[in-house]
């Protein structure tokens, strides 16, 4: 069976033996916890972000860079190659676990493949799927502008069921580029999780490929995070090799690109603040890809729907 932990440790043991030249800070904290920053003290890079995503991915797949043109102007785009999405995926890279610290506002959300370690409190998402990890070392993903306290890696440690210096924590704020990059490079999780929602079996999903612009970077979090998200639900493209009935996909494929959502055709951070920055508050089928593509590997058929919306981009990152 495959180690999403192991695998993704094969990638995090080449930032460290190279992180002056990716641009990345390693910290060891007094439990033993390696903390790497890749975007909130040090810059980082494209290939940090590139390696960064690959840690999210657990390794299991392909990440690369292609131009993109919006409103006259060539950006570039990530294109992430899945081998294994339930594992890489689902397991690793949703964000999905959310850990309270005492005197914070907001919870620390964890992504990687630690989550599947995880068996103190599992997040829902792990409900999708029958894969459960088991190994001795963990590595997990937070985006945040703040740093990791001690307190925090011993909570996660002890919920993977591994020692603190066996933990790895990466990390990036909203605003860096590591960030753009690989929140883009979730076009295929975020698929995923919509195909879930509508109650498509993620077991039955073989292949996956995604593509989505990366926004223009500014220093601001709140406006990052609105860049960040136009380009997954106006700029992004998911492409699925799944196991079915052209019935089932024929349909699916309409249910799950942003365009169906009450919420769409206006910048993400618009709906974010008609939403009282509350998460909770927006529609969930507006997180969803521009436009979807899902092959039916029993009749080769293809099934289409959704668009990229330049007009949104543009008023977006322009």
């Amino acid at each position: 069976m495959i180690s999403i932990n192991r695998e993704a440790m094969k990638v995090v043991r080449e930032i460290l033996y190279d992180a002056d030249a990716l641009g990345v800070g390693v910290e060891t904290l007094a439990n033993g916890t390696t903390v790497i920053d890749m975007g909130l003290e040090r810059k980082g890079g494209w290939r940090a972000a590139r390696l960064y995503t690959l840690v999210t991915i657990a390794g299991l797949g392909e990440v690369s860079y292609e131009p993109f043109v919006v409103g006259g102007r060539t950006l570039s785009a990530v294109r992430v190659m899945i081998d294994h999405p339930v594992e890489g995926c689902v397991a690793s890279q949703i964000a999905g676990w959310q850990l309270e610290e005492p005197g914070k506002e907001h919870a620390a959300i964890l992504a990687g493949p630690g989550r599947a370690l995880n068996r103190t409190n599992p997040d829902h998402y792990l409900d999708w799927i029958k894969y459960r990890d088991d190994h001795h070392e963990s590595v997990v993903a937070i985006q945040t502008s703040e740093s990791v306290p001690v307190g925090l890696a011993d909570t996660i440690a002890s919920s993977c069921r591994v020692k603190p210096d066996d933990l790895y924590i990466l990390i990036a704020p909203n605003h860096s580029l590591v960030c753009a990059v690989q929140v883009a490079a979730r076009i295929v999780e975020q698929t995923l999780h919509r195909m879930a929602e509508e109650g498509f079996d993620l077991e039955l999903v073989r292949f996956a490929s995604g593509f989505g612009v990366i926004p223009p970077l500014v220093d601001d979090d709140l406006v990052s995070m609105g860049r960040i998200n136009d380009s997954l639900l106006y700029g992004g493209i998911a492409t699925l090799h799944v196991d079915s009935t052209d019935e089932i996909c024929a349909d699916l494929a309409k249910r799950v690109v942003s365009s169906v959502s009450v919420a769409y055709g206006r910048p993400f951070v618009d709906i974010y603040e008609d939403a009282d920055r509350d998460f909770y508050n927006i529609p969930i089928d507006i997180h969803s890809p521009a436009e979807v593509h899902i092959n039916n590997l029993r009749t080769g058929a293809t099934f289409s729907a959704g668009s990229i919306n330049y007009d949104i981009l543009t008023e977006s990152f322009f």
